[in-house]
């Protein structure tokens, strides 16, 4: 018996020797498990066919059948369809009910303008235009609504057809409303998702994994211990949270709940290096085991008032005070006493470990002040530590106009997508008026579904849209033939196609996503009028137009999607490392300007925020493209680690209490920041023009230099507490530049 083709000569040799009769027994016997597989694996898809096909067939057949209202009919229908399965809202069962039900004020709103603008083509263009920008762009405030928004879009696009007809707008509302509210208790009831940990729950969870990794004060660390702190700082990474739960919103609640996970993550991390670094093992100073004790006391007090969740009474609540308090004398070791009498192979390791429990504490501050934000104390931002908190008195209106302005720029590509879909759905709409189309809500449909963020993907999608469509047209005509105007076969067949459709689309791909929408168009419209098997065509020739339309503007408009904004945005926040480097060394080096000039209510954090947000939503979308293998990519995650520890340092370090002196020590923590800075706007340079590798490398902090400089303090005790505090500032300072030229070093490896 030969081997088959594809198959490895072991697997062969197998089957020859037990022979057909001793196979094919044990294949049923994997049946069960093998169909178990199956459902558990595809028990989200099938659950969404089941809840769509449940409600809409319940909204068109009280619609249609039960009160005779055949418009009704059409919009509840259509208000499922798009919000169930056209959409893609994430989150539990009560998450995505909750989600349609706030949708509510908007779709009417849609709704109404789509019924006046169809009074006359120009004007349902121009508002497809508007809308189509509008809602796409809503997708900035949070997972939930840009998951929504190709739903909303179809609110609009399916009343701005003609017949103009402002007398049934009572019947088009109804049937959303009726719709929607079904689509909800659908999401509630029949196999919902179930329900995921809340975000405060896994940072509470987190927060005590902090506070018990803290508790061990040298020696060796449990494995368990180590292990459950991993597992914690890694379930709160974006990546692994369901995007329903993300703390997305330009909320202060959201914002406060983001600023925490940040400020956990990086005390999970920081302990974890302290314990896992050479020398780990031996005994800490006195002062250094206090301010360990006094992080996890910090981190256990946030934990159970995150796990509380009520409001904070006033005087309650985990207090940053203590731990403050025991944080002052490690800041005040003899830093650079200590460095003196090192070798030069030992500095930068001695300086990494004390900088570990400094930056753990500092953290553990922040985590303690983001809580007491998160539970309703506004004052936090009067907090010594608390000039990282600007944002804890801005009124909502300003949270949210901050984040819609973020992207309003080209070099977004949430709005370069906006701009595209608009676009297409426009041109599409004027298309359809200009040659009176039968069926033009069918060409923006095509449009809206078909259209991606590159042109390669465009194209690509046509294909198999065009092949789903023509063979769901060749059925739909045979079977519009045969049943002709017999409605109970059509009212017979509905939910078994509906379900068919919304189970093999997800499942199978795109062609069949068509075809069996084609299928379910053909089987709804001839329950609502008389049609013949022409329809089958009609639907063929507007997917056709609505494909083409899509295309041209896939072609038009940022054909490449992300990938020349990936470099662009990532040199951008390049530049913006290199500027939050000058302005962080002025605070430090010079006191220039106030204390607090570095906070996130500064112009300056606020650019490198925003440059941060945009090369984060670029990355995301050009991780999600299909691309052609192309040239070795840089290390992108590196960039935004860069950015992130140059916004730590632009946070913290101008509040610190100190100033650098002598002159001597000033000028050179000015010149190691402006050869830092000047290395990342090289690299900024490189990213925009890609040509060949970067000229200048990285170069390394010249410690021989700080220390010929920098007079020894004298021994403890015997230094004033302003000269320890500027000894701290100065090892800080330098421990953070390490970091930005660690981070470097590594991007450029990655080139």
């Amino acid at each position: 018996m030969r081997p088959q083709q594809g198959a490895s000569p072991r697997r062969a040799r197998g089957r020859a020797a037990d022979g057909p009769a001793a196979a094919w027994p044990g294949g049923l016997r994997r049946l069960p498990e093998r169909a178990g597989e199956f459902v558990r694996g595809h028990r989200a898809v099938v659950g969404n066919a089941v809840r769509v096909t449940a409600a809409s067939c319940v909204a068109f057949y009280i619609c249609r059948y039960g009160l005779d209202r055949a418009v009704m009919s059409v919009y509840a229908t259509f208000t499922v369809v798009s919000l169930g399965a056209l959409a893609r809202i994430p989150g539990s069962g009560r998450q995505r009910a909750a989600t349609v039900l706030t949708a509510l004020p908007a779709g009417l709103v849609l709704i109404t303008l789509g019924t006046l603008l169809a009074v006359r083509t120009w004007a349902a263009v121009l508002g497809m235009l508007v809308v189509g920008f509008l809602v796409a762009y809503a997708g900035t405030t949070g997972p939930r609504i840009a998951g929504a928004a190709p739903g909303m879009q179809l609110l609009y696009i399916l009343p701005c057809f003609p017949p103009y007809a402002p007398d049934t707008l009572g019947q088009r509302l109804l049937g959303f409303l009726l719709g929607a509210v079904l689509l909800a208790a659908a999401q509630r009831i029949l196999l919902p998702e179930p329900d995921t940990p809340p975000f405060r729950r896994l940072l509470a969870g987190a927060a005590e994994a902090a506070a018990d990794l803290a508790g061990h004060h040298g020696g060796p660390v449990p494995e368990p211990v180590l292990a459950r702190a991993r597992t914690a700082a890694d379930a709160l990474r974006p990546a692994r949270i369901p995007p329903a739960d993300l703390p997305a919103a330009p909320s202060l609640a959201h914002k406060a709940m983001a600023h925490a996970a940040e400020a956990v993550r990086t005390l999970l991390n920081r302990l974890d290096a302290l314990h896992t670094a050479a020398g780990s093992q031996h005994a800490y100073r006195p002062e250094t085991t206090a301010l360990l004790r006094a992080v996890g006391d910090a981190a256990r007090e946030a934990a159970a008032a995150l796990r509380h969740g009520a409001r904070l009474p006033p005087g309650e609540g985990p207090r940053a005070g203590p731990l403050q308090s025991e944080l002052a004398p490690v800041r005040t070791h003899r830093a650079l006493d200590t460095l003196g009498r090192l070798s030069a192979d030992d500095r930068l390791t001695y300086l990494r470990r004390r900088s570990l429990v400094v930056q753990a504490a500092d953290s553990a501050v922040v985590l303690v002040l983001a809580t007491r934000l998160l539970l309703g104390d506004r004052d936090v931002d009067r907090d010594p530590a608390g000039h990282a908190f600007a944002y804890a008195r801005a009124h909502a209106a300003e949270l949210w106009w901050r984040r819609l302005t973020t992207h309003l720029t080209p070099r977004s590509v949430i709005f370069q997508n906006a701009c595209r879909f608009a676009l297409g759905l426009a041109a599409a709409r004027a298309v359809a008026g200009l040659l009176d189309l039968q069926h033009g809500f069918w060409v923006l449909l095509a449009t809206l579904t078909l259209t991606r963020t590159t042109s390669l993907e465009t194209r690509s999608a046509v294909r198999q849209a065009l092949l789903g469509t023509l063979i769901g047209a060749v059925v739909s005509g045979g079977l519009l033939a045969v049943a002709h105007n017999h409605g109970a076969v059509y009212a017979v067949l509905l939910p078994m196609v509906m379900l068919l459709a919304f189970t093999a689309g997800p499942l199978r791909g795109l062609a069949w996503a068509q075809g069996g929408f084609t299928l379910v168009v053909a089987v709804l419209f001839a329950q609502v009028a008389p049609v013949t098997w022409q329809l089958a065509p009609v639907r063929l020739e507007d997917v056709l137009a609505g494909s083409l339309i899509g295309l041209v503007c896939g072609l038009a408009a940022w054909p490449r999607g992300a990938a020349p904004e990936v470099r662009r945005n990532m040199a951008a926040l390049c530049q913006a490392v290199a500027d939050g480097i000058g302005r962080t060394a002025a605070l430090v080096a010079d006191r220039a300007g106030a204390a607090g000039g570095g906070s996130d209510g500064g112009a300056g954090i606020l650019a490198l925020n925003r440059a941060m947000v945009l090369a984060q939503e670029s990355l995301a979308q050009y991780q999600s493209e299909p691309r052609e293998r192309t040239a070795r990519q840089p290390d992108w995650p590196a960039v935004l680690v860069a950015g992130a520890d140059a916004r730590r340092g632009e946070r913290l370090l101008p509040g610190r209490p100190g100033r650098i002196t002598p002159h001597e020590v000033g000028a050179w923590l000015r010149q190691a920041a402006e050869s830092t800075a000047a290395d990342y706007r090289a690299l900024a340079r490189h990213l925009r023009t890609g040509d060949g590798p970067p000229e200048v490398l990285p170069r390394p902090l010249d410690l021989g230099a700080l220390l010929a400089v920098a007079p020894p303090v004298p021994p403890a005790g015997a230094a004033p507490p302003a000269r320890a505090d500027s000894a701290a500032l100065l090892v800080d300072s330098v421990i953070w530049l390490d970091a930005l030229t660690a981070d470097l070093a590594r991007i450029h490896r990655e080139m």
